[in-house]
């Protein structure tokens, strides 16, 4: 009885080998084709964040490249701007306020260039009143009849007669100057007007208080309301 057992003992064991192999051979299958799996899950997720990070490279590639162009655009505009404003600014002698109007940087003699009486603050002597005065003038040479111009562009401040000046037109010329040209006969222009420079503003008359002299154009300028010489003023000499 014990002989005929031990076939079958041999038999068992050689099935429990087989199935402790078919365990083993599957577990193996198992294991690898976990690790096969989460491999591929770790280069997807690699695979999309490398791709997510070129995308926002690109995206700030352009913007920085944007930023850099609109830059550069803005600094040539700017650019441009500054250079017509110089060239086509002229340069001026006098400084402007806002309540002045614009003016050129040269003048023009109001009649002729000749001076018969230079600027004075001194005394000097007045032939027609017989007496010393200041002259805080200029008195041009100028023929009765003969036209007198603006020394430049302007605001016509006032037309009146005065009983020592004859009759006189009153100009603002910018930067705090004002002129005034005397003893005229016929006026062409009125308060408010605007001028050019070279525009007539009339003919020349006589000054009262100085009828005794040649003929002449008796030329104040006052800046910031003080009289200063008007070929000072002008950038001319006697």
């Amino acid at each position: 009885m014990a002989t005929k057992d031990k076939p079958n003992n041999k038999n068992l064991r050689a099935l429990f080998s087989v199935i402790c192999l078919c365990i083993i051979a599957l577990g193996l299958i198992v294991y690898f084709s976990t690790q096969s799996t989460s491999n591929t899950q770790v280069n997807e997720a690699t695979t999309v964040k490398q791709t997510q990070t070129t995308e926002v490279q690109k995206r700030v590639t352009i913007k920085e490249t944007t930023t850099a162009e609109t830059s550069a655009a803005n600094e040539q505009t700017s650019s441009e701007n500054t250079t017509a404003k110089v060239t086509t600014t002229e340069k001026a002698t006098m400084q402007q306020n806002d309540t002045n109007v614009p003016y050129k940087s040269f003048y023009k003699y109001p009649c002729e260039e000749t001076v018969i009486i230079g600027y004075s603050e001194e005394l000097v002597k007045n032939d027609t009143m017989n007496d010393y005065r200041a002259h805080t003038a200029v008195d041009f040479k100028c023929e009765k009849g003969a036209k007198v111009v603006a020394i430049n562009d302007g605001l016509v401040l006032s037309v009146k007669t005065d009983s020592l000046l004859g009759k006189v037109v009153e100009v603002d010329h910018g930067g705090k100057l004002v002129a005034c040209y005397c003893g005229l006969d016929t006026i062409n222009v009125a308060e408010g007007d605007y001028i050019t420079i070279g525009q007539a503003l009339g003919t020349l008359g006589s000054v009262p208080f100085e009828a005794e002299g040649d003929s002449h154009l008796h030329f104040e300028t006052r800046l910031d309301g003080k009289p200063v010489n008007p070929l000072d003023v002008m950038g001319k000499s006697e």
